[in-house]
């Protein structure tokens, strides 16, 4: 495993991306910190934000000293976060070598796509009938990216549709499990090359998905995602 103590360009883990937004480094994330944060909770949050937006990609070591000084927390309370992104299978200890982000394995990735479902399908069950907004907004994000070719772009916004669609069944806890999932995804995003080839298509999946749910035509919709989700695990299994 590489060891790294700063960040990684996207692109190299991209290449085929012919497009790529300005990502912020993690100094510009703590800079959005509320006056006096200094908690587990919000030193946790900073990290799993840098690895959402490809700052902290899988690989990277985390070196307590620089991230502490980075942060401005103690390394007690950095050390606190490691322990909470851990039992989030975030990072990864290797004896004798420190903390690390991890790239997501073959049984992974078949439990991410399992929780995804589990979580998902019960979403669908209990959302209302009639137009989702933050689905649709994020489906003309998705969009936008495809004419761009923009790999993170059509990622990003995949995530974003799929958060909508859990966030409208009005359940705080799948919200927040979906959250967890949607994280280790991010980790899975980063740690293999994709091209756009391979979004694209599911932008017009994600809109017929949509559709069905906004119909409240939740057997078919669940079905149909089913179908989605083991499509997209077998792709990612299927490059290890």
């Amino acid at each position: 495993m590489k060891e790294t103590a700063g960040t990684c360009n996207v692109s190299d883990m991209n290449p085929e991306t012919t497009t790529l937004e300005i990502l912020p480094s993690l100094e510009q994330i703590v800079q959005q910190r509320p006056e006096h944060a200094r908690s587990t909770e919000w030193t946790a949050s900073v990290l799993r934000t840098g690895m959402n937006n490809g700052v902290l990609v899988p690989g990277a070591k985390l070196g307590e000293q620089h991230l502490a000084g980075v942060l401005d927390v103690s390394r007690n309370t950095l050390r606190q976060a490691f322990m909470v992104l851990e039992e989030q299978n975030l990072v990864e200890r290797i004896p004798n070598r420190g903390v690390f982000v991890p790239s997501p394995g073959g049984e992974q990735i078949k439990e991410m796509f399992t929780m995804r479902w589990a979580i998902q399908a019960a979403a669908i069950d209990l959302a209302p009938v009639g137009e989702i907004a933050e689905a649709r907004a994020a489906l003309t994000q998705g969009r936008q990216a495809r004419e761009r070719s923009s790999v993170l772009g059509m990622a990003s916004s995949n995530q974003e549709f799929h958060r909508a669609l859990v966030d409208a069944a009005g359940s705080a806890r799948l919200s927040s499990a979906m959250e967890s999932v949607l994280a280790e995804m991010r980790l899975l995003f980063f740690s293999q090359r994709t091209a756009p080839g391979f979004h694209a298509p599911f932008i017009q999946k994600n809109a017929h998905l949509l559709e069905l749910v906004e119909k409240g035509e939740r057997e078919e919709a669940t079905d149909y995602l089913r179908s989605y989700l083991w499509e997209s695990r077998d792709f990612f299994t299927g490059q290890l």
